[in-house]
């Protein structure tokens, strides 16, 4: 039983890790997907700054 939870423990725990290292695509290649990707990854604080309206 023990053996079974910490082969459970790890596959959980390789399969996080794998999943979560989505690598950016290459920019040279495809530029627009580059762009998609940068976008999808902003910050929400980026987000709101970018669409407050700066003081002149």
């Amino acid at each position: 039983m023990k053996k079974s939870r910490l082969l459970l423990l790890f596959a959980t725990c390789a399969s996080f890790s794998l999943s979560s290292c989505e690598q950016a695509p290459d920019a040279e290649k495809d530029p627009n997907a580059d762009a998609a990707y940068k976008r999808s990854h902003r910050t929400e604080e980026y987000r709101a700054a970018q669409r407050s309206n700066p003081a002149q």
